[in-house]
């Protein structure tokens, strides 16, 4: 098991340092989308108005370390 750090930017940062254990780095993966799903449904409102949002996972914490996986979600430029 490793140890994995979800962090947020939704208009402020948001840096997990305490971390959840995943037995690779595909399911910690798979977690960060359905997080990034869940934040979704919690603020639709922000992103709808063009707010973006990013979840990003590392191998540490605080948001250091290696990025393994990382969602940015953004308002359409054109």
């Amino acid at each position: 098991m490793s140890l994995f750090f979800f962090h947020v930017r939704n208009g402020s940062t948001t840096l997990d340092r305490d971390g959840v254990e995943f037995p690779d780095v595909e399911a910690a993966r798979r977690e960060a989308i359905v997080a990034c799903g869940e934040l979704l449904r919690d603020v639709p409102a922000g992103v709808l108005k063009g707010a973006s949002l990013r979840l990003w996972v590392t191998d540490q914490p605080d948001g250091q370390g290696n990025t393994v996986y990382s969602l940015n979600i953004s308002p359409d430029a054109g």
